[in-house]
């Protein structure tokens, strides 16, 4: 992993682009993924459209592996970088691997980015997307009710759950067929734990870089709104959730103390913890085979919970 780290960020820019202006980090993170994309996963299809929420454009990107996966019930993917960085661009790894795992239609969404959009902008612009996707799906799909199954890293992670809770709360849980949360932020930074073990930097996200994310998206959410910190919130209701968990990462005990919280709700919860992998390790999937690995194994557990609750039901 620190080689194919060191090999990504030759000839980059030797900026650290966790201290930057978001809008340069933008730049030089996707300047930095666009080195892992040479040994891509091809495609069946791939297309972009787009939609408008509050005058702002919003992006999706479909990734079809097959023709065979076109009707399947699709993944809507939400990407990692701390609600102000990231983009379909720095996550096409992963959004080529889990569409070839899982075989079935994944969109990536461009959420709006802050500081320039803050909270509850992203928070809108998933819930404008979701509602999106499954009208689009009430059109085309053979089945009677159009789902969705919400997936996505870090702060992507973050606003998939709060999404599910919120389509939970106003009875519209039965849009949502699972979730699949990869190493996701559900708390506020704080002192101990994983913090203090792996937050300095030397894993690539800081606890510093984590608070300067906050402070740029959370300039209007009132203290303590469960919106943004969902582990604030009441988590019984959802669906079957898979947990990913790296080792080596500041957000490490987010996902431990989630995983428990919903087994305590009552909510089906798979827990996996990638051994002495670093936050944000699923993008380098095309040269790393334990995240290709990790991200097949998601798709694995979820087929698996389906399969046993059909067999049971």
């Amino acid at each position: 992993m620190a080689q194919l780290l060191k090999r990504q960020r030759a000839d980059v820019a030797q900026t650290d682009r966790y201290t930057v202006p978001f809008p340069r980090a933008r730049r030089l993170l996707e300047e930095e993924r666009k080195r892992t994309h040479a040994n891509c996963i091809p495609m069946y299809r791939i297309e972009d459209e787009h939609i408008t929420v509050h005058e702002r454009l919003v992006r999706l990107r479909w990734y079809y592996a097959s023709q065979e996966s076109v009707q399947r019930t699709p993944i809507a993917y939400l990407h990692g970088g701390g609600w102000c960085v990231g983009s379909n661009v720095t996550h096409d790894t992963v959004l080529r691997h889990l569409a070839r795992a899982a075989q079935v239609p994944v969109c990536g969404v461009e959420y709006s980015l802050a500081p320039e959009h803050p909270f509850p902008a992203a928070f809108e612009d998933v819930g404008a997307a979701v509602d999106f996707i499954l009208q689009q799906r009430t059109r085309t799909d053979i089945q009677a009710n159009a789902q969705v199954i919400l997936a996505g890293d870090s702060a992507g992670a973050n606003l998939a759950l709060v999404e599910a809770m919120r389509r939970r709360d106003e009875d519209r849980i039965s849009d949502v067929l699972a979730l699949l949360l990869y190493y996701g932020s559900y708390a506020p930074c704080r002192n101990g734990g994983s913090f203090d073990a792996y937050g300095d930097g030397r894993f690539g996200l800081s606890k510093q870089a984590q608070e300067r994310y906050f402070d740029a998206y959370l300039q209007k959410a009132p203290l303590g709104d469960w919106r943004a910190f969902p582990l604030m919130g009441r988590l019984h209701g959802l669906p079957y959730t898979y947990v990913l968990a790296a080792e080596l990462d500041p957000l490490y005990d987010d996902s431990i103390d989630l995983h428990r919280a919903l087994l305590e709700s009552g909510v089906p919860s798979k827990l996996s913890i990638a051994s002495a992998m670093p936050h944000g390790f699923l993008n380098q999937a095309n040269d790393l085979p334990v995240a290709a690995n990790e991200i097949k194994q998601s798709i694995v557990s979820l087929t698996g919970h389906l399969t046993n609750t059909i067999t049971t039901s």
